[in-house]
């Protein structure tokens, strides 16, 4: 590794919240799993990082949550469905990898039985769950780069965010009726803190990937020299951001512009967006971009 580059224990950080709920639970004389949600969390987004750097992405940040983590991969969604989705499945493949080789090795582990059938309960839970199609989850992201090459950017984020939500508000309903019953599912609880957050986190950010996808079209398409060709009819009095939220990744744009009575007016690429989406800003109509 290069003497300017970081090592792994500098790029992951853990979040006050993993360390509040740490000392509740220690207190509570369960703290030794948090130190296993640690691990199972910890081994799963560093899948995601060496998968990554194999793809020669750099890895910014790995944060640790309780019972989830987040590993910032700048550039990531700009590599194409396949790239993403294999750092996306990195991370459950791990998990299920590790309890799958500590079930076949519980009886020479130099550990009690009982933190190896923890272990393996956990790694199995954040694997499982972490593919079902809801953000910030990884089965999320790979929803998200099948719906927006089918629906663009903005729809697929708008869907993965909501089922993010909708999953966590079940979870807080299951956890409340837990503490009725006298059962409390505390973890389940702070699972769907943790969604909730990561749901509301994503939300909103298609426009800086459009965005950044258009700025950086030229040193992808030096890398996929044939693209295919995605058209739009747009009517003439239609602001740039409402056609921004219609893309799809991997393709490249071109743009009808027709008036009121569907007569075409003139024709429009992306590079002329990108332009006066600088230049005059997301609210100018595409009619006023027309030679």
């Amino acid at each position: 590794m290069p003497r300017d580059q970081p090592g792994w224990w500098q790029k992951i950080s853990i979040n006050p919240v993993f360390i509040v709920v740490g000392l509740v639970y220690w207190w509570a004389g369960h703290g030794m799993m948090m130190v296993i949600a640690f691990i199972a969390v910890a081994s799963h987004e560093l899948a995601h990082a060496v998968v990554a750097e194999a793809y020669d992405l750099s890895v910014n940040r790995i944060e640790i949550w309780p019972f989830g983590g987040i590993a910032e991969i700048p550039g990531l969604h700009t590599e194409g469905p396949y790239v993403e989705s294999m750092v996306a499945v990195a991370g459950p493949l791990q998990n299920f990898v590790l309890a799958f080789v500590a079930w076949m090795a519980a009886r020479w582990l130099p550990f009690d039985p009982r933190w190896v059938h923890s272990f393996i309960e956990a790694s199995l839970f954040i694997g499982a769950i972490n593919l079902l199609p809801v953000a910030p989850l990884d089965g999320g992201h790979l929803a998200k780069s099948y719906w927006a090459s089918q629906v663009g950017y903005r729809e697929a984020e708008r869907r993965v965010s909501a089922f993010g939500r909708w999953l966590a508000y079940g979870m807080m309903v299951i956890t409340a009726g837990s503490f009725l019953s006298g059962h409390p599912l505390l973890n389940l609880g702070l699972f769907a803190g943790f969604l909730y957050w990561g749901a509301i986190r994503m939300e909103n950010q298609s426009a800086y990937l459009i965005v950044r996808d258009l700025a950086l079209r030229q040193d992808q398409f030096a890398r996929r020299p044939v693209w295919l060709v995605q058209d739009f009819a747009v009517r003439q009095d239609a602001p740039i951001k409402d056609v921004l939220k219609v893309m799809r990744p991997q393709k490249y744009h071109r743009i009808i512009v027709l008036d009121d009575e569907l007569k075409r007016l003139g024709t429009l690429y992306e590079e002329q967006l990108l332009k006066a989406l600088t230049d005059e800003g997301p609210e100018t109509l595409v009619g006023e971009l027309l030679p």
